[in-house]
């Protein structure tokens, strides 16, 4: 318990601020049982299945994991979690989504791949120990499932949305596909299938595409042999909280989404939208200053080009200039542009240029004294070219404050910034009165 002393020391210094005091009891007399806050317990075993599934991903991007930071994670999802029951409506913590996959098949899936990471090597010899090395001999599927079974009982009716009718859904869930031991009621039926497809899967499935039931069915049953398989390996009280600390983490993030934070790329979250409207104009105008770096965009650029026919020529000259040929050379030799004579210049391309062609947006992008890619003239502006640009000189510049895509853009940033600041400030407080049980063996000994 040495180890472990050392480990929870830089914990108790995160969790208790020297000014305040947090209930922090040492009650806990399990030497497996590490904390517990609520009714959610985390062994030492549950941390090292979490390690294992994120160190992959934090070693790809440079980050250190290490079981401290494990331990904070779940805490505070146990704690932001419990906050978010208290505070969020039943809709909000599972809101209906009709694209995407369902809550429930969410958690099934983060279950199902947690487990299957961590006890890779024994359930793939467990696999392996089965007739055919395979799930065959675990399985029974229904003899009448044909695509034309399938089509009279879900195909999607013109007219209709996605959405099974009443009676369809009826059909479905009386509709064996297999039997198997390994499902609670011994069986799956059509209907646990097409709910827990996203919207693709169910258009899949209403189409009559028997061989996407056969994949998804078969992807099904070996989560739940997975599933099977890691909770004889694991305690009741480990496998309940495995379930709660996943329930957690899609609670907190409701609680984000809710208060702003975190969004799906194409979602127009209220929250956000709320909060950057209340940005002042004294506060974008101090924001503008600090972020400014983030609205350079280039006035104008000195430009050269060689202009040819085709790609394959194009390819070779830029290929024949990165290997040393000027140019000024290269303008000479090869371009079909009639300001060949003239050194290919295009001269100063401004961004106020009333007359902007498509060059003058490749040009803005390419850094100064580096020969470009060949670039194909758009379609619709007469015979197709190939452009080869040169960039003598760049001069920088700001959109200023007054352009509205500035404006929309930096009062969202200031609104992310400072939700950021009311989350850090909430977790802060949720520490802060905190009651959490910590093995009595990790007591600092001072």
């Amino acid at each position: 318990m040495k180890t472990h002393a050392v480990f929870f020391a830089v914990i108790l210094s995160f969790f208790v601020p020297a000014t305040a005091s947090a209930g922090i009891q040492y009650s806990l007399e399990h030497e497996k049982q590490i904390a517990r806050v609520g009714d959610l317990t985390l062994s030492r075993t549950l941390l090292d299945i979490f390690l294992h599934k994120q160190q992959k991903a934090a070693q790809a991007s440079g980050k250190t994991l290490t079981l401290q930071t494990i331990l904070q994670q779940l805490l505070d999802d146990a704690l932001m979690a419990e906050y978010a029951r208290r505070h969020l409506s039943a809709e909000q913590l599972n809101p209906e989504n009709r694209v995407a996959f369902a809550s429930r098949v969410e958690r099934h899936n983060r279950l199902v791949s947690l487990l299957r990471d961590y006890f890779n090597e024994p359930i793939v010899a467990s696999v392996n120990a089965l007739p055919g090395k395979n799930f065959s001999s675990l399985v029974q599927w229904n003899p009448e499932l044909t695509t034309a079974r399938l089509n009279a009982l879900i195909k999607l009716q013109p007219g209709l949305t996605i959405d099974l009718t009443p009676e369809q859904k009826s059909a479905a869930a009386g509709f064996v596909v297999l039997n198997t031991a390994l499902a609670e009621s011994g069986s799956v039926s059509l209907l646990d299938i097409y709910q827990r497809q996203n919207v693709q899967g169910r258009l899949a499935l209403q189409s009559g595409n028997l061989d996407y039931l056969h994949q998804q069915t078969r992807l099904y049953v070996g989560g739940l042999y997975v599933l099977n398989w890691a909770q004889k390996q694991l305690s009741a009280e480990d496998w309940q909280a495995l379930q709660q600390v996943i329930l957690n983490q899609e609670h907190r993030l409701r609680l984000m989404e809710s208060m702003g934070i975190h969004m799906d790329i194409h979602d127009d979250n209220p929250a956000l939208r709320a909060r950057a409207a209340r940005i002042t104009d004294a506060e974008l105008r101090a924001g503008y200053d600090q972020h400014k770096d983030d609205f350079r965009v280039v006035e104008r650029a000195k430009v050269r080009h060689i202009r040819v026919a085709d790609q394959q020529q194009a390819d070779a000259i830029v290929a024949e200039i990165r290997g040393g040929l000027s140019f000024a050379d290269a303008v000479t030799r090869y371009s079909i542009a009639a300001d060949k004579h003239n050194g290919g210049e295009l001269g100063w391309l401004k961004r106020s240029d009333t007359n902007r062609t498509w060059l003058h947006s490749v040009a803005f992008v390419q850094p100064e004294n580096q020969v470009s890619p060949a670039f194909r003239s758009p379609q619709n502006e007469g015979e197709v070219v190939y452009e080869i640009l040169w960039v003598d000189e760049r001069v920088d510049g700001y959109l200023p404050l007054s352009d509205e895509g500035v404006r929309y853009e930096l009062s969202h940033q200031l609104a992310r910034e400072a939700l950021q600041q009311d989350l850090q400030a909430l977790q802060k407080q949720l520490r802060t009165d905190a009651d959490i049980q910590l093995n009595r063996r990790l007591r600092p000994q001072s």
